[in-house]
C-alpha cells in the first residue's frame, strides 16, 4: 500500500537534523492500558481479523472509538501539490499512499468491524495539529479508547509528534501529553503496525539498517538517508513500549542481525522482532502484571542479550557475540517480560525432532525468512547446531544457532500452516 516513500528522504533532511532525543515515560502505567505491536503487512484474511478483534476487544469493544494517527506517511498536503487532487492518481486516489488515504484505509477496517474511528489529521506537514489544544482535549475527555499508528517511516512520528524547546530538550506535544495521561491512567489501547510499531519504543528507536552492515559497521545515533546505515534515536520512540528494543517485518526483512548488534551496542538486555501479519500483544502494559501474547498468523523473535559476551577487534574490525538466547512464538503462546518466563499455547504439543538437516542457510542476513527457517530446521532435527553464513565475503560471517538441554520445542497446526515454536535456543555471530 505504501509508496512515494523516496520523495521523503531530501524532504526530512531539511527539517530535522538526524539528531533526535526524546525522553521516555517516567510514569508506571496503571493496570489497563494495553499495547498491541504489529510486524506490518496487516493485510486482510484469518489472522487479520484476528488482530484487529483483539485490538477492538481491548480498545472496550464496539462502543469505543479509535483514533487513527498516519503521521509516518507522506502528507496529503504534499501529495496533492505534486500529482494534484484527483482520484485517478492524484492525492485523493484510494489506492495511493499519503497520509489521508492511508488514514481512510484503516478508518474503513476499522468501520467493517463495527467500531468508529477518525483521523487525527497530524503529519510531517501539519506538525501544529499536535499542538491544538482542542485535540488534545478531546483526548484528555476519553472520546477515544484507543490509537492506531499506521506505516510508513517511523522517525516522521517523532517530528509530528515531539517538540524541541530553546534548550534543546525534547518533550511532548499536547497531542502526545494528552494520550501518554490517559495511557498512564489505564485507559487507553494504543496499536501500531510497521513504522507505528517502532514507534511505540521507550529508548533506542530503530531508525533503520540492513543486517550485515549492521553486523560489521555497528550502529550510528541517528536518522540516516542512507537506509543501510544501522541507525538510531538514543532516547527512543514515542515512550510507551518499555521492554526493550522492538522491530517490524522482522523474518520477512532478516533484521535478527541488525537487532542483535543495535542491542549489543547500545546495552539493552532484550529484542522483540514481530513478523507481518502477527501482533505481539501487551495486557496491562507497563505494570508488573504485563503479560505479552501472540496473535496472528506468523511469529515473534525474542533475543535475550543478558547473558551473552561480545568483542570487537579494533584492528580489524570485526565484531562478534554469542550466548544470545533465542525464543520464537506463535498464536496463542504468552511471554511475562519482567520474568522471563514463556507459556506455550496449550493446544500445541511437545516435539523431539529427529534425523538430521541438509539445507544450505548461505545469505542469512538478507533472504527472507533466513534465520527463521534455520533454526526451524535446527529444532525439527536431532542436530546439535547449524550455521549459516552472509553472502556478503568481506568479510564472511557465520551465524550458529545451538540446541541445548534447556531447548523447549511446540508444534501446532493453525492458519492453514504448522507452526513452531521454541524457547531457549543458542546464538553466535561472528567472522568466518
Amino acid at each position: 500500500m505504501f509508496k512515494r516513500s523516496s520523495i521523503f528522504f531530501l524532504v526530512f533532511t531539511l527539517l530535522i537534523s538526524g539528531n533526535v532525543l526524546f525522553l521516555s515515560a517516567e510514569t508506571e502505567a496503571a493496570r489497563g492500558s494495553h499495547l498491541v505491536v504489529i510486524g506490518g503487512s496487516l493485510g486482510s484474511g484469518d489472522a487479520a481479523d484476528d488482530i484487529y478483534e483483539t485490538m477492538i476487544d481491548l480498545s472496550g469493544g464496539e462502543d469505543g472509538k479509535i483514533g487513527i494517527i498516519t503521521a509516518s506517511s507522506y502528507p496529503y498536503d504534499w501529495d496533492c501539490e505534486d500529482f494534484g487532487e484527483s482520484t485517478d492518481g492524484g492525492c485523493n486516489d484510494p489506492d495511493i499512499s499519503n497520509s489521508k488515504m492511508n488514514a481512510n484505509y484503516y478508518i474503513d477496517a476499522f468501520d467493517s468491524f463495527g467500531i468508529e474511528a477518525e483521523w487525527v489529521p497530524v503529519d510531517i506537514a501539519n506538525i501544529d495539529v499536535a499542538d491544538d489544544q482542542e485535540w488534545a482535549d478531546r483526548i484528555s475527555s476519553g472520546e477515544f479508547s484507543g490509537f492506531f499508528l499506521g506505516g510508513g517511516d517511523q522517525s516522521r512520528y517523532i517530528t509530528s509528534l515531539v517538540r524541541e524547546d530553546d534548550q534543546g530538550n525534547w518533550s511532548d506535544s499536547a497531542v502526545l501529553s494528552a494520550m501518554r495521561d490517559r495511557f498512564e491512567e489505564g485507559k487507553l489501547m494504543i496499536a501500531g503496525s510497521s513504522a507505528g510499531a517502532a514507534a511505540q519504543s521507550s529508548e533506542y528507536m530503530i531508525t533503520g539498517g540492513d543486517s550485515y552492515r549492521g553486523v560489521t559497521e555497528g550502529a550510528i545515533e541517528g536518522y540516516h538517508t542512507d537506509g543501510s546505515v544501522l541507525g538510531y534515536y538514543e532516547n527512543g520512540g514515542l515512550g510507551f513500549f518499555s521492554y526493550g528494543l522492538v522491530d517490524s517485518h522482522f523474518s520477512e526483512r532478516a533484521r535478527e542481525g541488525r537487532m542483535i548488534r543495535l542491542a549489543s551496542d547500545v546495552n539493552v538486555d532484550k529484542v522483540y522482532g514481530v513478523d507481518e501479519t502477527t501482533a505481539l500483544v501487551v495486557k496491562n502494559a507497563n505494570h508488573p502484571s504485563a503479560e505479552m501474547e501472540v496473535v496472528g498468523e506468523n511469529g515473534v523473535q525474542i533475543f535475550d542479550l543478558s547473558s551473552s559476551t561480545s568483542q570487537n577487534n579494533q584492528i580489524e574490525g570485526e565484531w562478534e557475540i554469542d550466548q544470545v538466547k533465542s525464543t520464537y512464538l506463535h498464536d496463542g503462546d504468552r511471554y511475562k517480560p519482567n520474568q522471563g518466563n514463556v507459556i506455550f499455547n496449550s493446544q500445541s504439543n511437545p516435539y523431539r525432532g529427529q534425523g538430521s538437516s541438509d539445507h544450505t542457510h548461505d545469505d542469512i542476513f538478507y533472504e527472507t525468512n533466513a534465520y527463521k527457517n534455520l533454526t526451524r530446521d535446527l529444532v525439527t532435527s536431532d542436530a546439535e547446531h547449524i550455521t549459516g553464513t552472509s553472502f556478503e565475503d568481506s568479510p564472511r560471517y557465520e551465524l550458529t544457532a545451538t540446541q541445548t538441554k534447556q531447548t523447549q520445542v511446540r508444534m501446532k497446526s493453525h492458519y492453514g500452516q504448522e507452526q513452531w515454536s521454541y524457547d531457549g535456543v543458542m546464538v553466535k555471530i561472528n567472522p568466518e
